[in-house]
């Protein structure tokens, strides 16, 4: 890249105040604000009120339902820190732990985790459920009181999920001062519930849309937070905030926002237009979820770019694990990474249809063809946009 070029972009005045108050991460600092979500936070603080005056020997598991985009996760760790400042101000200890369970993806790892930032070594060749009985006999050592926070919990098996619901019952209830407030999509909890796990989740909160009021609210707010005065005037803001409310998905909104503000940046520009919002939706998929792309392994996704450029070249809407591995061996090739094999990609293939970025159908035998086939599609992102993602994403001469 010619250097004056860069020197020129960092010499230009951006029109970004804070860009990370747009990022996926950001939760609201002590001077900032959570809007349109004060009935879950009330709910939240009454649900874990007892905590305070029990001085923590209690427990409780919570599920958050709601529709991506309507700030499940950024509610969730807002309630975290206000209630933990809360605590300390009552000189009750508690920590708090969010686990994605993209990453964290069974009880083992998350339980493991938990030991180390108790900052104690649960040792090699323990069961779970002795992990689990050090945790909980640290906690009462310590009096103090953990909250973990699993979002996107249905990405844990069915049976892992009980057994962490189910600490107060296998410990006791006098001994346990272990809490959980499990996330999810309505959609996907309905695959992982059942009787057992109903039975031990005390409360339910669902959420539900923003009106296009509270959009617009929460869309002028952070455009406050994010850029300088005047770059996104109030009626090209509406326009985004119609997109929203369209797609019953605040992401978007705010990803148009800050793809416009890097435009505007690379250009020169300094203010926003509608011509930049038309484009910008076209670029934002509405249900593509990057945070699931992002946090997949390496050769997780190098094999969902496979599948994306399996079906681009077919044509088809579906296509079998043999053609993917072929196209997968040719892509390590090109990204100068050694290829694994065809039981390693297979396993991968699951991976990806357990976090619903594939769908994958297995077809009966035929007598053309014996054993089951394994037909494999996109969930919710074009091939052609996938391909696009990866090329920018993924690092390759």
């Amino acid at each position: 890249m010619d250097d004056d070029i860069f020197e020129k972009i960092l010499r230009t005045e951006s029109v970004f105040k804070d860009q990370a108050t747009l990022g996926q991460a950001w939760v609201p600092k002590k001077n900032q604000k959570l809007l349109a979500r004060d009935p879950e936070i009330k709910k939240l603080t009454a649900i874990h009120r007892p905590i305070i005056e029990t001085e923590g020997a209690y427990s409780v598991n919570t599920l958050v339902l709601g529709t991506g985009g309507i700030g499940k996760t950024l509610t969730i760790r807002f309630f975290g820190r206000k209630f933990r400042e809360a605590m300390l101000k009552r000189d009750i200890k508690l920590t708090i732990e969010y686990y994605d369970c993209l990453q964290h993806r069974t009880k083992s790892s998350i339980l493991r985790n938990i030991s180390e930032r108790l900052h104690y070594s649960a040792g090699h060749g323990y069961s779970d459920n002795e992990i689990m009985e050090q945790i909980l006999k640290e906690l009462r050592k310590r009096e103090e009181s953990l909250l973990i926070i699993l979002d996107e919990v249905h990405n844990l098996s069915s049976d892992d999920i009980l057994a962490l619901f189910n600490a107060s019952i296998g410990f006791g209830e006098a001994n346990t001062r272990f809490c959980i407030i499990a996330i999810s999509r309505p959609a996907d909890w309905y695959k992982v519930d059942n009787e057992k796990i109903s039975s031990r989740t005390q409360d339910i909160i669902r959420m539900k849309h923003y009106s296009r009021d509270e959009a617009f609210e929460i869309m002028k707010y952070r455009r406050n937070l994010a850029f300088r005065e005047g770059i996104l005037e109030d009626e090209i803001l509406g326009l985004i905030t119609d997109i929203v409310t369209e797609n019953k998905n605040m992401r978007i909104g705010i990803d148009m926002m800050r793809a416009c503000g890097i435009r505007a940046d690379e250009q020169g520009l300094s203010s926003i237009n509608s011509e930049m919002i038309l484009e910008s939706r076209n670029i934002i998929n509405p249900t593509f979820r990057a945070d699931v792309i992002d946090n997949l392994r390496l050769h997780e996704q190098v094999a969902l770019w496979s599948v994306a450029k399996a079906l681009l070249a077919s044509g088809d809407p579906y296509t079998k694990v043999e053609e993917t591995y072929e196209i997968y061996m040719m892509l390590c090739e090109e990204l100068n990474i050694k290829h694994h094999v065809s039981m390693s990609f297979r396993k991968y293939i699951r991976n990806l249809a357990d976090v619903k970025a594939i769908h994958k159908d297995y077809l009966n035998p035929t007598v053309e063809k014996k054993g089951r086939q394994l037909e494999i599609k996109l969930t919710d992102i074009s091939a052609e946009k996938l391909c696009e993602y990866f090329k920018k994403n993924i690092p390759h001469e």
